[in-house]
This record gives C-alpha cells, structure tokens and sequence, in this order.
C-alpha cells in the first residue's frame, strides 16, 4: 500500500537545512523508511546531504557524519554516495530490529547479502541475479566502516573493535580517514569478492565521430575538451574565463570552494593541462558565436531553452550524451573519453608520471587505472625493450 508524506524537514543540527518539501511516495516499502536529501550550510553556502528518518527529521548521527565530511572538505559527491550508503544501512538495521552500536562482523556480512538481495525471501546464487554488484555492496562497507571509524575516533570503544576487526589480514585497504587522520593500521575491510572489469575505451574513430556530431559549438567544444585533455567532466563545468590561457595554449585546473552544482575539481586535483591550438580555435568560435556577451563567469553555460546563463550541470551533460548516442548508433559515457585519452597517451610512449600530472592526480601510479592496454600493447612493449628475446634465449 503507497502512502504519502510531506513535511519541510529542518536538521538543528549545525545550522543545516534541508532544501525543498520532503516527499516520500510511491516507493518501495525498503527504500521508503530513509530517504537522502540534499542541505544547504547556510553560513557559508555549502552543498551537503542528510539522511531522513522515519519520524521526517534528519538521523543525528548520520547527519553529523556526513556535515564532518562536508567540514573536512569532501566533495558533495562523495557526501552524497556516503548518504546513501548509510540510508541502506539504516534501513538493514531498522528491519533487523538493531541498534547501530550493537553491529559486528557478522552484521556487516548480513548487511552485504541483504543488500545483493533483489526480495527478502530470494537468495543470490549468481551475479547476474543480484540487484546490486560486489563493487557497489563494497564501496557501500566502505561507508559504513567510514562511519564507525568517526565514532571510533569520537571515543565509542565499540565502534573501535569493529573497525579493528574488520581490518584483520593483508591487503592493500586504506583506513577511511587516510590523508585527513594518518593512520598505520592497514588490514582488509570486509568485502565481497569482485569480478573485475576495465571500463571501455573508444576509437579514434568514435571519438571523432562524437565531436563531429554536435550541431552547437558549445558542444562540440565540451567533447573535444574532454577527448583532447583527460579532464574529469566536473573539472570542465567548473572552468572559469581565466582559466582558459588562449595565447599560451593551455587551460589551468583550478579546486575552488563553493563550485556549482557539483562542478568542481576533487581536493588536490589541480594543474595546467596543454591543449592544441585547434582546440583553442574551437573555443574562440564558441565565444564569439554563441556565448557572446553574456555575463556570466563559468565557460559551459546554458544558452537555449531558458535560465540562459546558468551554469551547466552533470545532468546536461547526461543528456547530451544521450542525444550524441541516437545520432552516432553506439553506446559511450563523457568519463570514457577520459580513459580514452590516457589509454592512447600510454600507446604513444608517454610515460605514466606525465600521464598522472595531466589527468591531475597526486600520485603517478594512479594513471595505472586510467591505461587499458591489450595483449598486443604489452607484447609491443616487452619486444621494444628487448625483454622477450632475453626470455626466449632461456628456453632455447
């Protein structure tokens, strides 16, 4: 039976509010009890999220949890997939009758099954059958180990043996407060086994057909920028006009407090990025053909279609995505063409180190996931130096 409730929920917690009516209806009876809305810190006007409980008011621990996150300077993206994580896990503790002081090992191994679980009463079998995989009931322990491990440290000695114990063993698993809180424990968390995937690359040829497509300068700029610079899509909807060094041919990436709607760069990620001077070109047409005199600071605006000005949005994005599919008949994702460009940078002899500074990462070996070579790319490289000759002259 779909019931519905409306309230304006207000957290006194920290001087959070939550924006817009709550509206719960129409939904599951699982998902219906906690719900995850988007608050506004009104001091500084900072994005941030909460969870909801069943009375229509934010759940006090969970809400401190995340405006900690948000004080810590996490992105709002990474609040909102915490959010989440913890809604679902409240939502277990709820239906189990516990309280979250009173969750071990145990619990987080039910609290994993239960989430695979497509209906209480149905058992996964295959991964095919699952309504969630291993690697999103993973990065979901992984928000709720975050979660102990800040009543942990706020002095709650039972949440400091759980996070112990789920750290027992080897592996390469890093504390959640990793760079904000140093830590030498290092240990496994509890996880489900994982089959593991590369996400796809595009041709050249898809990647051109991509660009070509767009009607819009604007468009056709967003994709070309992003498949000619391995930029995070964030990172493109946060540029400003004075990031853009035109006669320098390059385009500064900047993390700045406050950005729009999410449009923002992740803490660290910085640099200046080389463009080509036909990109640069492209970019120059697009300001004087389209966005013109328009005063407004962010580079991807919207310019048709109404609330001309406002910054572009992740949901934008999506949709122009979508459209750029039907026109081209093949399936792609904007994160792709950054994959894409690090994968064919890798091809070309580029070493890892500068491939990690032009996708702005802090560390190098974190370009490692970004290059997807094949067997003949690995073949070419082992040949090129020489390694498989020296191998074949053992066995001969």
């Amino acid at each position: 039976m779909s019931t519905t409730s409306t309230t304006q929920a207000f957290s006194v917690l920290g001087g959070r509010y939550v924006c817009g009516a709550l509206h719960v209806s129409d939904v599951s009876e699982r998902d219906r009890r906690y719900v995850v809305r988007r608050v506004l810190l009104p001091a500084r006007g900072d994005e941030s999220f909460t969870v909801i409980g069943p009375d229509l008011r934010p759940v006090k621990l969970v809400d401190e949890f995340l405006a900690w996150l948000t004080d810590c300077e996490r992105s709002p993206n990474t609040v909102e997939a915490y959010a989440h994580d913890l809604r679902a896990f409240w939502t277990f503790l709820d239906e189990r009758g516990l309280g979250w002081e009173r969750v071990g090992v145990m619990e987080l191994g039910e609290f994993a099954a239960w989430a695979r679980r497509p209906a209480e009463n149905v058992v996964v079998l295959a991964d095919q059958a699952a309504r969630l995989s291993a690697r999103t009931v993973n990065r979901m322990l992984s928000g709720v180990v975050g979660f102990y491990e800040f009543q942990a440290r706020r002095g709650s000695t039972l949440a400091r043996d759980l996070v112990a114990k789920t750290r027992s063993g080897r592996g390469g698993y890093k504390p959640f407060l990793h760079g904000i809180a140093r830590s030498r424990l290092r240990g496994r968390a509890v996880r489900l086994p994982e089959q593991q995937s590369l996400p796809k690359t595009l041709s050249l040829e898809q990647v051109a057909a991509v660009i070509d497509c767009q009607e819009r300068l604007r468009d056709r700029f967003l994709f070309a920028l992003l498949a000619s610079t391995g930029m995070r899509v964030g990172q493109a909807l946060g540029l400003r006009h004075e990031d853009v060094v035109a006669w320098e041919r390059r385009i500064v990436i900047r993390a700045r407090e406050g950005a729009h709607r999410r449009a923002r760069s992740k803490r660290g990620a910085e640099g200046d990025v080389p463009v080509a001077p036909e990109l640069m070109r492209l970019w120059s047409d697009y300001m004087h053909q389209e966005y013109g005199d328009l005063d407004c600071d962010f580079v991807f605006v919207n310019l048709w279609g109404g609330q001309r000005g406002r910054p572009l949005t992740y949901s934008n994005v999506d949709r122009m995505v979508e459209r750029t599919q039907r026109k081209v008949d093949f399936q792609f994702t904007a994160h792709q063409l950054r994959h894409t460009y690090a994968t064919l940078a890798w091809r070309d002899g580029v070493g890892l180190e500068v491939i990690g500074a032009l996708l702005t990462h802090r560390s190098p070996s974190s370009a490692l996931i970004y290059t997807h070579p094949t067997a003949e790319d690995l073949r070419g490289a082992l040949a090129k130096r020489g390694v498989l000759e020296r191998v074949a002259d053992l066995i001969a």
